[in-house]
């Protein structure tokens, strides 16, 4: 086929399957899919792919140290600070279920970082989501991309399969029935859960994406379509709880073991502020104990330097080690709204997590786009709200600039765009592992400082050169 016989083709298919027009991202005039067609999937060479497999397996690692450094942190009390962190501003019900022993072990299916790639084709991470989305729609593009005869990483059913693999591991048996429960917040990522599910039960799966209120509660468990429910998969975040319908019912069946939820009702997997503290120097020694100096190093490099605003005194002699502001060791965290243009621009500011302004792009105060007054604003707003959402403060980092093709159906012809890549690498759990079940890269232009999906960007599978 031609390039532009092969782009009406994937717009067919992508626009039937109803994943790419919503509120969040409606299609262009003219257009029907809500982002550009690339012509490829993006190019990723061996050494790439290796290293996003390590990766995996250093994130992996992470999580499982931060239960272990969570609940050490419950008992030793020159560790105190990181429970405190990780606690303040959660209803006490919440926190209480999530300390609960028999509870301390379970861990997400599947985790997906936002990395950034670099000049020099290294990787830096911006945040790890525990409830990612994008993973429907990314099986939609590795089927439709292979189908063309591209390598695609994971194949042409590596989500679904990793998918699924992820869900038997959770529910410690073959093939369970499986709920996919999608809240009225997060409604916009429906069409790709529904995708999800129908690609599944197309392969003989039993699993269903539904409403809050279409899961049923019996004495023996959760049901749906007439099946008890082996994994119940919330694609809701833990801040929204309290305005999930039978959200009381899906906790009492975790806690008489009639279900499984994942992600795990853990707070504390949802907060960013975890890059502060794989940072912090009075943690290096726990962490080192946890993951090893050589993943711990390796760790540091992906992870960018990343600071807690803490609105607290600090003793007069002492600072906030490594961060300066104006020149000079900062002892007052309010002094960072008076940073000049120059020294802000290696800057963002964002929540940590637990808010309605912590996921997606919301909340996001890019120091080089902000002028003082607003930036001064930022930095007050997250003072002001240390007590129930924590913020951060993190070293900015511009991703590499490189072209890539999309086919532009108004002027019938394959265009070269300029822009800045994000990769979202899925990440299943497989035994003690994971498995990487494919890649959804995001090209936006060149002057766009936050990369995410939106009408102008380029989004295709990771594949292999």
């Amino acid at each position: 086929m031609s390039q532009a016989t092969e782009a009406t083709w994937l717009e067919d298919v992508l626009a039937q399957e109803h994943l790419f027009q919503s509120r969040r991202r409606p299609a262009p005039p003219g257009q029907r899919v809500s982002w550009r067609i690339g012509t490829s999937v993006m190019p990723l060479g061996h050494s790439q792919r290796q290293r996003l497999r390590q990766i995996g397996e250093d994130l992996w690692a992470f999580a499982q140290a931060q239960q272990e450094v969570y609940h050490q942190a419950l008992q030793r009390p020159e560790l105190h600070f990181v429970a405190e962190y990780l606690d303040m501003g959660k209803p006490e019900d919440v926190v209480r279920f999530s300390q609960m022993k028999r509870l301390r072990r379970q861990l997400p299916a599947f985790i997906r970082p936002d990395l950034l790639l670099l000049p020099g084709d290294d990787f830096i991470a911006t945040e790890i989501d525990s409830v990612p989305g994008g993973f429907g729609e990314l099986a939609a593009l590795q089927d439709v991309y292979a189908a063309l005869g591209q390598d695609v990483i994971g194949g042409p059913t590596g989500v679904l399969d990793g998918f699924m693999r992820a869900m038997a591991l959770t529910a410690g048996k073959d093939d369970p029935t499986v709920a996919i429960v999608v809240s009225q917040e997060s409604e916009d990522y429906r069409p790709e859960m529904e995708h999800v599910a129908l690609a599944l039960r197309g392969r003989g799966h039993a699993v269903y994406c539904v409403p809050p209120r279409d899961v049923l509660f019996q004495e023996d468990g959760l049901y749906v379509e007439g099946r008890r429910i082996d994994v119940l998969y919330r694609f809701f975040e833990l801040f929204d709880l309290r305005n999930v319908p039978k959200a009381d019912l899906f906790l009492y069946a975790q806690r008489k073991d009639l279900v499984r939820i994942t992600p795990p009702i853990r707070p504390q997997f949802e907060e960013k502020l975890w890059f502060a503290l794989v940072h912090h120097p009075v943690l290096e020694p726990t962490w080192t104990v946890q993951l090893g100096a050589e993943r711990l190093a390796r760790l540091r490099t992906l992870i960018p330097e990343t600071y807690l605003i803490d609105p607290r005194p600090v003793p007069p002699h002492a600072v906030v080690a490594g961060l300066t502001a104006c020149g000079h060791p900062l002892q007052d965290l309010r002094r960072l709204g008076e940073m000049g243009k120059r020294e802000r621009a290696d800057w963002v500011l964002k929540p940590s997590g637990f808010s309605e302004i912590a996921w997606g792009s919301r909340g996001v105060h890019i120091g080089e786009d902000t002028p003082q007054e607003a930036w001064q604003a930022a930095v007050d707003e997250a003072l002001g709200a240390f007590a129930h959402t924590r913020w951060i403060l993190q070293r900015y980092h511009k991703a590499k600039v490189l072209g890539h093709d999309y086919y532009d159906f108004s002027r019938g012809e394959v265009v070269t765009m300029s822009g800045r890549v994000r990769l979202c690498p899925y990440y299943f759990r497989q035994g003690d592992g994971v498995e990487l079940g494919g890649v959804l890269a995001t090209i936006c232009p060149q002057d766009k400082k936050i990369i995410h999906g939106m009408v102008d960007a380029i989004m295709v599978p990771g594949g292999a050169v």
